[in-house]
This record gives structure tokens, C-alpha cells and sequence, in this order.
């Protein structure tokens, strides 16, 4: 018998968009001399890792539509991770009475029939839930076969109805809100389980699902991140990035998009700018619109010394950006339980956030860190002044870090949910 397969879906399409100098891991040329790609490291396939880790009894593979693929690419990677990215269109779907592109790929769906005696998982994973066009078209052929179980992972952002998270440019109606309610509701009946990271994430799941329901956190290797060895590599790497030895150094990182905030970040710090205590490092990448925005914000600190815009990096190179800094920022006015402030906090710095999500949860519960408001940028500036004058905050206990969330904990949680669907002999 073929072992069960566990696919874990990620409709991220496009999946990044890279700078010449930054070439992820994983990477495939084009017949045109371009490439594209995705960095390991990342959250489905340290997932996997660890799972293939603890048992041989299943395979894992990363299934990614990518608006520029030309065909399937794939590549299995040392780990036993097996990484395939499909071809991808954007498609109109209804949102309410309204309606919304989606990433969409036939070409997945034909991949899935062709498996359709294969034991399957299917990981489901974004923040619009089954609303993208992708998913509705999974779970409509798939939710009812025997051999597919689907789990869905909302990323602690999940809202009901989900219209209320997308930007519609009009105004929701009463009608949009029964509409998609209704229509959310007959979609999760046909999902096996519904994982979430955040409190407030499972009590709007509640509200359109009945079925089974997990917490889980995103976890971290808390082998690899670890708290900086010596003063002397911390001021090695500060020499090597030109940042300045005695200042405060904040830490920002991700994906360059709105919801992240770094524009809002930006301004507050430019309103400081008189202080010469601070030195602030933003670190990723993003759509060039919005990455453009961003470099002009800085860019007054930058000719000041103040601050460092740094190309998307994963691995040893961010590992050496967290090791450097004395604080990490995260100010997204939405946000589940990003990656890396749990590795900010495996590498033993204090955590600013704003109160979203899982991180608000855990910081509350070890009362640790520092937290502002989602959209009181002055609380930001008070915070952040304030933290200058008086001292750090506490950063979380890296014994209780490793105990509560390494990832080999979460492995485990998600491989006997995986035992309960799919019995392995």
C-alpha cells in the first residue's frame, strides 16, 4: 500500500517576488534565463522536517500555484520535503454579492485526480480561508471522496464572514455579510478539521463550523534559533552590517505589504529622528510599489545612520540580523503568529508588537515584551521613546520557549491528528 500522502497547499501565487542578489534555496531556471523559486526554512517545510523527523509512515510535499511557473516544477529536497510549484491564473469568485479575483490552477486540480486512490491529506492554508477560487474547487471535488481528508489552516486571521477582511471598495451590505456567512458555513461541512492560532480566530470558526476544531501554534526550532553566543560575534556582526555599536537596534522583518505597517513603523521613528540613541533595520521584500514607498521613508535615516533597509533573508543570514539587534518589532494591524518573532524570541530578544493574534496571547501569558495598539501610532512613539529612557523589556524565558513551543511538540500534535484521519499500519 502507497503511504499516505500529506499535501500542504500554499496559494500564495506569486510566491515571491525576488531582487537579482537574493536567490532563494530552492530555485529553477526558465528556458528564458529567468528563475524562480522559494526559500526552505519556511513554515510548511520545517513542518515537514520535523514530521519526517518522528516517522517514515508518511510523505510530504509543498504544492505552490505560482502566477509565473510556465509548467510544474518540483524537486525533493535532502529532508525527504518534496516542493512542487503549478502554473497559476488569477480567477473572478463571489465575495457576497460582490465579487474578487483568487489564485487559481487547473493544473493542481488535475494533479489531485490523478491521486484519487492515494491515501491524502490535504493542508489547506491561507488567511481567506475556502473563499479562494483554488480551495472552493478543492473541497467541492474532493471534500466528499473517501481517500481525501482536508484540514484547514487559518493562520489565526480568520473572520466570519471572511468579506469582512477583504478590501471591496464599497461598503458591506447586510446581504454580503448573510451571503457569505451561509455560503462559508456550507463549504467547512465538508472540511475534517479546522486548525487556529489565535483565541479569536477559533470563537468566529465556532460561528460557522461544528466540526472538529485545533489550536496549534507555528512553533519554532529552538535548536537553530538560538540566543547570540558572545558579545564579541554580536559586535562582529554589527561591524560587518555598519551598524553602530552603542545604539539601540530594532529589529523589523517580512513580507512588504500594507497590513504589515512598515510604512507606519517608518514614520514613527522619522518623528524621533532627533534622537541619536536608536538604530532601526526593516529587513524584506515585497510588491515594488510599496517596497518604493518604503526606501523613500527610510531614506532620511539612512543618510543619518539610522537605519539599514535590508534584502529578505532566511536562515544563518537572519539569524545574524536577530543577533545583532536588542529589540524586534512587529506592527501588523492584522496578523496570526508570524514565524519570526517566535525565532526573535529563540534568540533571546524582547518582543514590540501590537495586540494581534497568537503573539498578543503568548506575550500575555508569560508577560513578557511590550504591546501597543494596532492603529495608535503616537502609543507606538511613546512606547518606543519610552523603552529608549527606561530599558528593554522582558524577553520570553528560552526554557520556557522550548518546552511550550519547539516545533518537534507541534510535529507531534499534527501527527496524531493525521493518525485519528488516516490509521497507518
Amino acid at each position: 500500500m502507497n503511504k499516505p500522502k500529506i499535501i500542504n497547499i500554499m496559494p500564495h501565487g506569486p510566491a515571491y517576488d525576488f531582487s537579482p542578489d537574493e536567490k532563494p534555496d530552492v530555485w529553477w531556471e526558465k528556458p528564458d534565463g529567468s528563475w524562480l523559486g522559494f526559500w526552505k526554512r519556511e513554515w510548511p517545510d520545517l513542518l515537514g522536517v520535523a514530521v519526517l523527523k518522528q516517522t517514515d509512515q508518511y510523505e510530504w510535499e509543498i504544492w505552490q500555484p505560482d502566477y509565473r511557473a510556465d509548467r510544474v516544477y518540483s524537486e525533493t529536497l535532502e529532508t525527504g520535503v518534496t516542493h512542487r510549484l503549478f502554473p497559476a491564473i488569477d480567477k473572478l469568485f463571489r465575495v457576497g454579492v460582490g465579487t474578487r479575483k483568487g489564485v487559481f490552477s487547473e493544473i493542481v486540480i488535475a494533479h489531485l485526480r490523478k491521486l484519487k486512490t492515494h491515501p491524502i491529506i490535504l493542508m489547506l492554508n491561507g488567511t481567506y480561508g475556502v473563499h479562494l477560487p483554488l480551495y472552493n474547487e478543492i473541497i467541492k471535488i474532493f471534500g466528499s471522496t473517501k481517500n481525501f481528508h482536508i484540514l484547514f489552516l487559518g493562520h489565526g486571521m480568520f473572520k466570519a464572514p471572511i468579506s469582512e477582511m477583504l478590501e471591496l471598495h464599497r461598503p458591506l451590505t447586510y446581504l454580503d455579510l448573510v451571503v457569505e456567512h451561509f455560503r462559508l458555513k456550507s463549504h467547512l461541512q465538508h472540511v475534517d478539521v479546522i486548525f487556529e492560532q489565535a483565541e479569536s480566530a477559533l470563537s468566529e470558526v465556532r460561528k460557522v463550523y461544528s466540526g472538529r476544531i485545533e489550536k496549534f501554534t507555528m512553533g519554532c526550532d529552538f535548536d537553530f534559533w538560538i540566543p547570540v553566543p558572545s558579545t564579541d560575534l554580536k559586535k562582529s556582526i554589527r561591524t560587518r552590517l555598519n551598524i553602530p555599536q552603542e545604539k539601540i537596534v530594532f529589529l523589523a522583518s517580512g513580507n512588504f505589504i500594507p497590513r504589515k505597517q512598515f510604512d507606519k513603523l517608518i514614520e514613527v521613528f522619522n518623528n524621533i529622528q532627533e534622537r541619536d540613541d536608536f538604530f532601526l533595520i526593516i529587513a524584506g521584500h515585497g510588491n515594488e510599489t510599496y517596497t518604493k514607498m518604503l526606501k523613500s521613508l527610510v531614506m532620511p535615516l539612512i543618510e543619518q545612520g539610522k537605519a539599514l533597509l535590508h534584502s529578505y533573508v532566511r536562515g544563518e543570514k537572519l539569524r545574524d540580523l536577530y543577533w545583532s539587534s536588542d529589540l524586534y518589532v512587529s506592527v501588523a494591524s492584522d496578523e496570526g503568529g508570524p514565524v519570526t518573532v517566535m525565532e526573535a524570541m529563540g534568540c533571546g530578544l524582547p518582543v514590540l508588537s501590537t495586540l494581534v493574534g497568537e503573539t498578543t496571547e503568548r506575550m500575555e501569558k508569560h508577560s513578557v515584551g511590550k504591546l501597543v495598539s494596532e492603529k495608535n501610532y503616537n502609543e507606538w512613539a511613546a512606547a518606543i521613546e519610552n523603552l529608549l529612557s527606561n530599558g528593554l523589556p522582558t524577553p520570553l524565558d528560552i526554557q520556557i520557549a522550548r518546552k511550550a513551543y519547539h516545533r518537534e511538540h507541534i510535529a507531534k500534535h499534527f501527527i496524531r491528528i493525521y493518525e485519528d484521519l488516516i490509521p497507518v499500519q
